[in-house]
C-alpha cells in the first residue's frame, strides 16, 4: 500500500522531479563515462609507453577528482530532496492529520527515494555506457592512435564504483529526509505556505553596510589574487580564497535589501505595473536561499575557471608540437646532476665530451642508425641576467616585477656559435654568423621575445669569461632540443673562443646531442633503443622488452642520461591535451549541471509555492503576460546573479593565470577559452529557459484552474 502511494506521488509530481531526476541521471553517465576511459584503452591498435603512463595518470586523475564530483553530486541530490520535501510539506501534513503515524510517512518518503534514484541511476548508466563508446574515439583522436577492430566495451570496475558511489548518496539523502519528517511539528508542516521566508538580519542599513563589505572584501580578494599571481599556493592565495568566499556569502546576505533600498527611493520605476511584487519575490528568495546562492557561485567559479584555464593549456600542448619536435631525438647527458658520479670524467676526456664518438665506438650499430647528429653543451656563464636588465631602458614595460625578479636571479646559460650552426644546420635552419665581440640571444618562447631582443640588441653589453661582448642586434628563434613544448628561454649564443675559456672551469651543466635517423621515426626509435642498450649496460632488473627507452639502457652522467625521442614527445602533448580536456570537461560540466539544476529546482518549487499569491494578481486584473512577465524577470534575476559574480571572479583568475602563464610562454588561448565560456553560457542558458516555460506552466494552469472552477 504505501509502495503504490509513493509510486503516484512520484508520477504525480514528476514536473517537480523532472529536472531533478534528468540532472541526476546526466551525472551518474558523465561518472561512469569518465571513470570507463582507461578501460577503453583495450581498443587501441598500438600504444607506446608514454601513452600508457599518459592513460595510467588520467585514470589516477580522474579517480581523485572523482571524489570531489562525488561530494557535489551529493549536494546536489540531498540539496534537492530537501527542496521538494520542504514543497511537499503540506501534503505529509494532511497524512498526519489524516491519522497516518510518522514512521509509516518516512516509508513513503523512503520509497519514493528509491523509486526516483533507482531510475535516474538505471538511466544514467546506459547513457554513461553509451557516453563511454563516444569517449573511446575521442581519446584516440587526442592520442593520434587508432582503432581497426572496435566491441562493446562495459567496464565493470566504473559501474561498480559509480553503483556504490551513488547508493551512498542516495541513502545519505533518504535519510536526511526521514529525520527531516519525524521531527517536523504538524504545525509546521500545515503552516508551510504562509508568507515570504526570512534570512538574517533584516534591518536595512545593516544590509547596505554588509552590501559595501562584500565589495571591499572581493576588491581585497581580487588584489591578493594579483599579488600571488597564481604561480604557487601561499599565504597571499589562502588570504585571496578566503576574502572571496567571505564577500561571495556576504554579498548575497545583502544584496536583496540594498536592491530594495536602490529601487524604492526610485519610485517612477519601483511602482510601476507589478514591478513591486516582482522586487519582492526577488528579494524573498535571495534573503531565503543566500546561503545555496553562494554555494551555487563558487561553483559556477571553479565551473568556468575549470574550463578556461584547461582550454588554455588545451592550447600550450597543442598549438607547436611540430616545432618542438624537428628532431628525430634528443640525447641529454646531465655531469651535473651526477655529483657523486665520477666515473664520466675520464670518459669525457677521452673523447673531448663528443657524445657521437663515443657511442659509435661503443656500438657498432651506430653509423646505420644515425645519419646526422649535431651536439651543444649548455656552460654556466658567472653572469646573472641581471647585468643586461640593467642595461635595458624600461625593462618594467617588458615584463611584470615578478617576472623580472626571478630572471634576474637566473645565471645565463651560453652555448657556442659554431654548436649552434651545427643544430640550426641539421633542421634545415640559417645558422648565425658572430664577430669576435659580439653575443646572440636565441629564444622559442614567444611570450619572452620582445625581452630577448631587448636584451641582444647592439648597445648592450655582457662582461663573461674574461671577454667583453656586444649585442649583434638580432633574436635567434631555432629550437635545440626535443620536447613537448617551447624550452629554449633566452639563451645566450657567443663566439667559440669565450666557451674555450668556460671549458678550461671544469664541465658543461647538460648537453644534448640531437640525431636524424636514416629510416622513419618508428624505425628509428626502436633501432635507437637497440643501438644505446650495446651503447651502455642494461639496467639491473630494467624490462628488456619494455617499450620505455629510459629502461632500457644504463643512465648515468655520461654519455646519456635521457633519451627524448620525436614520437615520445608527440605521445605525451596528445596525451596530456587528453588529460587537461578530460579534466576540464568532467568537472566544469558537473559542476554547471549540478549549479543549474540547484537554481532550477529552487525556482520550481518558489513558483509552485507562490501560486496563492498569483491567482490573487489574476484576481485583481493582472493578464498572464504581466505575470509571466514577472516571472521571467525572477528566473532570469534568479540564474544570472551568481552567474554574474560566479564570472567576475573567473576573470580575475583567468587575467592573472593569462599574465603569469600563459603570456610568459606565448600561449593566445582567447579563442579556446571563448569557445568553452560560450558552452557554459548555452548549456546555463537552456536551464534558464526551461525553468522560465515550467513555471510558466504552473502559473498559467493554477489561474485557468481558479477561473474555470
Amino acid at each position: 500500500m504505501l509502495a503504490k502511494l509513493a509510486f503516484r506521488n512520484v508520477r504525480r509530481a514528476g514536473r517537480d522531479y523532472a529536472i531533478y531526476f534528468i540532472t541526476v541521471a546526466l551525472g551518474v553517465a558523465l561518472f561512469y563515462a569518465f571513470n570507463a576511459v582507461r578501460s577503453q584503452a583495450v581498443l587501441f591498435d598500438a600504444l607506446s609507453a608514454d601513452s600508457v603512463r599518459m592513460l595510467d595518470l588520467l585514470n589516477m586523475m580522474i579517480g581523485l577528482f572523482s571524489v570531489v564530483v562525488a561530494c557535489v553530486l551529493g549536494f546536489l541530490v540531498v540539496y534537492a530532496n530537501r527542496f521538494l520535501i520542504r514543497r511537499r510539506r503540506r501534503e505529509f501534513g494532511t497524512y498526519l492529520l489524516l491519522g497516518m503515524s510518522a514512521g509509516r510517512v518516512s516509508r513513503v518518503l523512503l520509497f519514493e527515494t528509491i523509486l526516483v534514484g533507482l531510475g535516474s541511476l538505471v538511466v544514467g548508466l546506459v547513457l554513461g555506457i553509451a557516453l563511454s563508446q563516444g569517449l573511446s574515439f575521442a581519446t584516440a583522436a587526442l592520442m593520434g592512435t587508432t582503432m581497426t577492430k572496435y566491441r562493446f566495451i562495459v567496464s565493470p570496475d566504473a559501474l561498480g564504483l559509480t553503483s556504490l558511489c551513488f547508493v551512498v548518496i542516495f541513502a545519505v539523502s533518504a535519510i536526511v529526509d526521514v529525520v527531516y519528517i519525524r521531527h517536523c511539528k504538524l504545525v509546521t508542516l500545515l503552516s508551510a505556505h504562509e508568507g515570504n521566508e526570512r534570512a538574517g538580519v533584516t534591518r536595512m542599513p545593516l544590509r547596505i553596510v554588509g552590501f559595501v563589505v562584500s565589495l571591499v572584501l572581493l576588491a581585497c580578494a581580487y588584489w591578493q589574487l594579483s599579488i600571488n599571481g597564481m604561480r604557487e599556493v601561499d599565504a597571499h592565495f589562502w588570504v585571496a580564497t578566503a576574502l572571496m568566499v567571505a564577500g561571495t556569502f556576504t554579498f548575497f546576505w545583502s544584496v536583496a535589501g540594498f536592491a530594495i533600498f536602490v529601487l524604492t527611493h526610485a519610485k517612477g520605476t519601483y511602482l510601476r505595473g507589478i514591478r513591486m511584487f516582482t522586487t519582492r519575490q526577488i528579494a524573498s528568495k535571495v534573503n531565503t536561499a543566500f546561503v545555496s546562492m553562494s554555494v551555487v557561485c563558487v561553483m559556477l567559479f571553479f565551473a568556468l575557471t575549470t574550463a578556461s584555464v584547461g582550454m588554455g593549456l588545451l592550447e600550450l600542448f597543442a598549438g607547436n608540437i611540430d616545432q618542438t619536435t624537428r628532431y628525430d631525438a634528443s640525447i641529454l647527458a646531465q655531469p651535473a646532476y651526477f655529483p657523486d658520479d665520477t666515473s664520466w670524467e675520464g670518459e669525457s676526456a677521452r673523447y673531448d665530451g663528443d657524445i657521437a664518438a663515443c657511442l659509435a665506438e661503443r656500438t657498432g650499430k651506430w653509423e646505420s642508425v644515425v645519419s646526422e647528429s649535431a651536439q651543444i653543451d649548455y656552460w654556466d656563464s658567472g653572469v646573472n641576467y641581471q647585468a643586461l636588465l640593467d642595461q635595458i631602458q624600461n625593462v618594467e614595460d617588458l615584463k611584470d616585477a615578478d617576472v623580472l625578479t626571478a630572471i634576474c636571479k637566473t645565471e645565463i646559460q651560453a652555448v657556442s656559435e659554431s654548436q649552434y650552426n651545427a643544430c640550426c644546420a641539421l633542421i634545415g635552419e640559417h645558422g648565425i654568423d658572430l664577430a669576435s665581440d659580439e653575443f646572440a640571444v636565441d629564444n622559442t618562447v614567444s611570450g619572452y621575445d620582445t625581452l630577448g631582443a631587448a636584451m641582444g640588441g647592439k648597445d648592450i653589453k655582457l662582461e663573461m669569461a674574461g671577454a667583453t661582448l656586444h649585442g649583434c642586434g638580432s633574436l635567434q628563434c631555432v629550437p635545440l632540443d626535443t620536447s613537448a613544448v617551447s624550452d629554449v628561454a633566452l639563451l645566450v649564443i657567443v663566439p667559440d673562443e669565450v666557451v674555450a675559456n668556460l671549458r678550461k672551469g671544469g664541465f658543461p651543466n647538460y648537453s644534448y646531442l640531437n640525431v636524424m635517423y636514416r629510416e622513419g621515426r618508428e624505425q628509428g626509435d626502436v633501432a635507437l633503443a637497440e643501438a644505446l642498450r650495446e651503447a651502455a649496460p642494461l639496467a639491473e632488473g630494467a624490462r628488456t622488452a619494455s617499450d620505455d627507452m629510459e629502461e632500457q639502457y644504463q643512465r648515468g652522467p655520461w654519455p646519456v642520461s635521457t633519451v627524448y625521442t620525436g614520437r615520445s614527445m608527440a605521445d605525451q602533448a596528445g596525451g596530456l591535451r587528453m588529460v587537461i580536456a578530460f579534466l576540464a570537461l568532467y568537472i566544469g560540466f558537473v559542476m554547471l549541471v549540478a549549479t543549474a539544476a540547484v537554481l532550477a529546482i529552487q525556482q520550481l518549487s518558489e513558483t509552485a509555492d507562490s501560486l496563492g499569491r498569483y491567482r490573487r494578481l489574476s484576481d485583481l486584473g493582472c493578464d498572464l503576460r504581466q505575470i509571466s512577465g514577472s516571472l521571467r524577470t525572477q528566473t532570469v534575476v534568479h540564474f544570472c546573479a551568481p552567474l554574474v559574480l560566479a564570472v567576475c571572479h573567473t576573470v580575475c583568475a583567468v587575467s592573472v593565470v593569462g599574465g603569469t602563464l600563459f603570456s610568459e610562454l606565448g600561449v593566445d588561448p582567447t579563442g579556446l577559452i571563448g569557445i568553452a565560456a560560450g558552452s557554459i553560457v548555452g548549456i546555463y542558458a537552456v536551464y534558464l529557459v526551461a525553468t522560465y516555460l515550467l513555471s510558466k506552466s504552473i502559473v498559467r494552469n493554477a489561474i485557468v484552474q481558479r477561473r474555470t472552477a
